[in-house]
């Protein structure tokens, strides 16, 4: 759940419910610097996954705003190019990293006060460290989805990368839930953390066939304006559905579908924009054997 806020700079941006939960319990508590110093340190970083994104020419469709970061929703066209998708989202980690160097550089100075440059330090620290977990919807999840789709193709990254998140965010709230059931202490990030991750996590999961299809269409759109194009051969048994020959895909070339019976002997060729149709009209549970007989 999230609150729209508008649009900046053509941005859409939204605020997580955790978030205004973190914001009003340091009101309530008299911690206002402290806050100003949450709210500082992700405007940062952010900043620093929108920098990078305008340098490579990417747009940001939207921009959602949590106690652990933001959760930057990047144009499709990102999807074919995912070292770029990497570049990105580390941008915000390594500026975070940054920040967390600058508040240990400043510890000891008489202009500051130590309690503040602790909490400056710790907030940082846990931004970048907390965000490089290889899992989505974190930094460290699209980062790695961006190194593996090149190979793996996106959806099948993408999905496998959500189901990663869902573990990691359960086993952080259930450790954190054991140690404040036996210990009394109370563990604030990986207890908040692990939910929110959990939960991001399953909508990244979700959504994954839509972007997939998205993707595609980007790809197609992109492929169209070229002469010469890089092509491969996907081998399918009858009964397979679309959605997961959407996984197989690759983002640099074009497929045809060989389609083929149990015994493997040929039953039609599909090709790639055939796909992309069906999945359009039929959904991506229709079979490719359907797609033949259209």
């Amino acid at each position: 759940m999230a609150l729209r806020l508008g649009r900046i700079a053509g941005v859409r941006v939204e605020v997580h419910w955790l978030f205004l939960l973190a914001l009003l319990a340091a009101a309530a508590s008299g911690y206002y610097l402290e806050a100003l110093i949450l709210v500082g340190s992700l405007a940062a970083h952010e900043l620093a996954h929108l920098i990078v994104a305008w340098l490579l020419g990417v747009d940001v469709d939207s921009l959602l705003l949590t106690p652990f970061g933001g959760v930057a929703r990047l144009e499709a066209a990102l999807e074919l190019d995912p070292q770029s998708e990497v570049s990105v989202a580390l941008a915000g980690p390594v500026q975070s990293f940054l920040l967390a160097g600058l508040a240990s550089f400043l510890m000891g100075d008489a202009l500051f006060d130590p309690s503040l440059l602790r909490f400056f330090f710790h907030v940082n620290a846990n931004l970048a460290f907390f965000n490089l977990i290889p899992a989505l919807p974190l930094d460290g999840g699209r980062a790695l989805r961006g190194l593996l789709a090149q190979r793996w193709g996106y959806r099948l990254t993408t999905v496998w990368s959500a189901r990663i998140g869902v573990l990691s965010g359960v086993a952080m709230f259930t450790a954190a839930l054991a140690i404040l059931a036996r210990t009394g202490q109370l563990f604030l990030t990986p207890l908040v953390g692990g939910l929110f991750l959990a939960l991001g996590a399953v909508a990244e999961g979700e959504e994954a066939v839509f972007r997939s299809y998205r993707h595609f269409l980007h790809k197609r759109q992109r492929m169209a304006r070229q002469r010469l194009i890089p092509g491969g051969t996907l081998v399918v048994v009858e009964g397979t559905r679309i959605g997961e020959v959407l996984e197989h895909l690759s983002a640099r070339r074009y497929h045809l579908v060989l389609v083929v019976d149990r015994a493997l002997l040929p039953v039609g060729t599909l090709h790639e924009a055939e796909i992309l149709d069906a999945f359009q009209e039929l959904g991506p549970r229709a079979t490719v054997e359907e797609v033949l007989d259209r």
